[in-house]
């Protein structure tokens, strides 16, 4: 179970200053079709848990990125080995935000290998485009 979690108050602040730095990760890959925030970022439920989830202090931003083939992924983002039916997880760095660092998770869609339906149900209502 979730512990709380305490929502920064000002999430179009908190949203302005992620976008912006995700599009800075973003502009190293040149294999990008789409990108989204999805689930706590784009719902505006981004803040500090009151203990440690899964080993983590703070809301992760989940990037979910449909990619163009052949695939070129920045040496820099590291594969995590977890792989599901609609995408690769992968660790892109983190996004510092009044001193806090949140993890940020890129969920890497490739059209060949991932099912697309799937993805598109888990996203509906619940992320924001960015690309």
């Amino acid at each position: 179970m979730k512990p709380n979690k305490k929502i920064y108050d000002n999430q179009k602040d908190v949203w302005k200053e992620a976008s912006k730095y995700l599009d800075s990760i973003l502009s190293k890959c040149n294999s990008i079709k789409e990108a989204y925030v999805w689930a706590s970022l784009a719902e505006e439920k981004f803040g500090i848990y009151d203990e440690p989830y899964r080993g983590q202090t703070c809301s992760d931003i989940d990037l979910v990125l449909v990619m163009n083939e052949p695939v070129n992924i920045p040496k820099e983002w590291n594969f995590t080995n977890v792989e599901k039916s609609w995408f690769d997880l992968y660790h892109l760095g983190y996004f510092e935000y009044q001193g806090n660092k949140h993890q940020i998770d890129g969920l890497i869609v490739i059209p060949s290998k991932h099912n697309l339906n799937k993805m598109q149900e888990a996203l509906k209502g619940r992320s924001k485009k960015l690309i």
